[in-house]
Formats: C-alpha cells, structure tokens, sequence
C-alpha cells in the first residue's frame, strides 16, 4: 500500500506560533525536553504503524534544518580545554534554545567526524573531533546529513570512524554515507508525532577524491537512478519525502542550472521538500512545480553555513529553514516555511578565537564591531538576506 499522501501547498504567509502535539514518536525525542523515548530505528526497517493508526489522526510536526558544521582548526582550537581535553558545548550554547523545542532539527555535517583516530585537521582535508558531534547532540539536533565534499577527507577509514561515532549516539540519526550496500540500498525513515519522513541525502562529488572501487556504496552521490529508486521506495512508507543535496557553486547567491535541474527532478518524483547546502552562502527559496504531475516541491537551495571560520562577509549569513507539516483529517500540508537568518559571529580573545551563532533578530552593531571580520553591521545582513530570500519566507523577527 502506498502510505505517501498528497503534500497540500497551501503555505500560511505569516508564521503563527504551533502548538506541538507531544505524542510519543516511534524513535527521536519529544519537545520540549527532547528526552529519547527510545533508539531510532536503523536503516534497514522502516517504522512499524501502531494499531492506532496514527496515520488517521490530526498532528503537527515542526522542522528546522541549519547549514554548515564546517569546522576549521581554530574552531578545534577552541574547544581544547586545560587537561587537554575538548569540549564544544560552547559554539552552540546561544542558538540552544531555537534547536531544543523543534521535532524535528537537522545539521549538515559538513566535516568528517573522524575522531582521534587521525590528526584533527581543518581546510583543504577535514577532520573533526567526535566532541563536535556530541555538542551539536546537546544541542538538541536529531539528525545529521554526512554526505558532503568532505566525506572521503579521511578515506573510507574515516567515514567508518564516523559511522562508529553515531552508532554510540542511537538517539540521532546520520544519513548521506554508509557502512554497506544494505545500508546503501535502504532508506532512512523518521517518524514524528505520528507522521512518518524519508530522509535522502546526496552530494554532488568528493573533491575529485574517488569512491574506492571495493566500497563504491560508501557516500550517497548525485546519481539519477539512485535518486529514483530512493524516491519510489520511499512513497510506500513515507507521509513526507525530505532531499538535502550538497549541490551548487560555492560562494554564489544564485542557484545554478545544475541545481535548477536536480530540483526538477525530485520535484517530479514526487519528493516534498529540498533543502540543499555546500554553497557557504544564502540561495532563495521558492517552490518547484512539475507542470505535468502538478506536484509542488518546497526547494532551500542552500541555507548557507552555520558555523565556521570563512571570512568572506556572505559566508557569515546563514540560513535556519522553518518548517511546519500537518496532518488534518488524513491529508498532509506544509502549514508554513520560512527561513531565519542566522550570523555566524567570531571574536579573538587572549589569543583565542570564540565563536557563536545569532538570530539576525538578535544580532546587535556592537557585536558586529567586535567580529573579527571588518566592515559588518545589522543594516548589511538583512539588506543581504532581503535581497536574497524572497518576503514571502523571509523571517527576521
């Protein structure tokens, strides 16, 4: 039986404040607290459906989604404590309170979590400390996107390092790279409140670093036909289908004809929502439609970094994607979408960068002074963000 409902595309224009249903999910965490119910389900199963029928009845789920845990040394650097130890809590400590009362909060891993098995290392090959990972986890993010430029910085040794890292971390969920063609081969479902998604995550290549040829299943890339039969597999078992590609050019605010032409095509198979990273910048927002089915596809084309040591002042803007489902009387609706602009913020400090992440809202000309980065002001960043998304997602409150 197809579970796949038709997505609504009626978008409320001014965001409300949703009232969460806190009904047990399947796996994952229940706002606000977020406290795991139970471990997520693996790869290889979808989530079973309650005798209840969950599919029959009313529930919201709110999502957001961030871009780029893109960590460069002086990030590592920072979170080295006295005994030698390392702890990040710290990076994401302000933007704590906007990550903990979603359903629903995805980041785009855009460095391997490599670990101590090699030398921690920022650009050009990336490698970061498993504490990264555990920050973000005390963040409050539920799941990880893996599949990046980055993911063979440390070869298929690294990946598989990564791979152990969430295995220690059941409550969250990592997609985009694998540890077998089954794991390959499978989707990966999230069921919230009720409501069932399948995440897909894909990247457009690997630094010209190639797949190995004994493990070519390592990292999910841009493959037409493994897009398709992601998307058919999905629609039997998922209410909601979620794409984040790491796709586009970097440090270009407009979406390439690649981009344009991938976004067809899931919209065209039917995928719901796209949320898309790896250009280090804002890209707009709109929605895709496939003139000859009529779906409508919601498309982020990159929500930009989250945090990271870039030092171009586009880099600095990023994006938090906002995203409310639905379910009402059996049918599934994205109820609203947004983007919240987000400044990535650095100061140097006794010889010591610090980093945090804002609100745009919340971002004040004396911080922007103290950046590091000259030449900043509020005014910049919301003409910037103004000039890139459009009002009708645009959220700076």
């Amino acid at each position: 039986m197809n579970r796949k409902k038709k997505i609504l595309s009626a978008v409320i224009p001014v965001l409300c404040a949703v009232l969460v249903l806190s009904g047990l999910a399947i796996y994952g965490r229940v706002a606000p607290q977020k406290e795991a119910t139970s471990a997520p389900p693996s790869a290889s199963a979808a989530p079973e459906v309650s005798s209840t029928d969950p599919a029959e009845q009313d529930a919201t789920v709110s999502l957001i989604a961030v871009g780029d845990n893109l960590i460069h040394n002086t990030l590592i650097d920072s979170g080295r404590q006295s005994d030698g130890s390392y702890n990040f809590d710290a990076l994401y400590a302000d933007f704590k309170q906007y990550i903990e009362p979603a359903d629903i909060a995805v980041i785009n891993q855009e460095t391997i979590l490599g670990g101590s098995a090699f030398d921690y290392s920022g650009y050009p090959l990336f490698n970061s400390p498993w504490e990264i990972g555990e920050a973000a986890i005390n963040a409050g993010f539920d799941v990880f996107t893996c599949a990046t430029n980055h993911s063979l910085d440390m070869g298929t040794e690294g990946i598989e390092q990564e791979i152990a890292f969430f295995d220690e971390h059941p409550e969250v969920v990592h997609v985009g790279t694998n540890a077998s063609q089954q794991a390959y081969d499978t989707v990966t479902y999230y069921e919230k409140n009720g409501i069932v998604f399948a995440l897909l995550n894909y990247t457009y290549g690997t630094n010209g670093i190639p797949l190995p040829d004994d493990k070519p299943w390592v990292v999910n890339m841009m493959d037409k036909d493994k897009i398709r039969k992601d998307v058919e597999a999905a629609k039997e078992k998922a209410d909601v289908i979620i794409a984040f590609p790491h796709w586009g050019t970097e440090n270009s605010m407009s979406v390439s004809d690649y981009q344009r032409e991938y976004a067809q095509l899931f919209c065209s198979l039917g995928v719901d929502i796209v949320i898309g990273t790896h250009p280090h910048v804002l890209e707009p927002v709109e929605w895709v439609t496939d003139e000859e089915s009529g779906n409508r596809t919601l498309v982020y084309y990159s929500i930009g970094n989250f945090i990271s040591h870039q030092t171009n002042r586009n880099q600095l803007l990023g994006g938090m994607a906002e995203i409310t489902i639905a379910r009402k009387n059996g049918e599934i609706s994205i109820t609203s979408a947004q983007l919240c602009p987000t400044v990535c913020h650095y100061y140097r400090e006794d010889g010591t960068y610090h980093f945090a992440v804002y609100k745009l809202s919340e971002y004040t000309d004396e911080l922007a002074g103290a950046h590091v980065v000259d030449d900043l002001s509020v005014a910049y960043f919301t003409e910037l963000a103004g000039s890139t998304i459009s009002d009708e997602f645009l959220d700076i409150s």
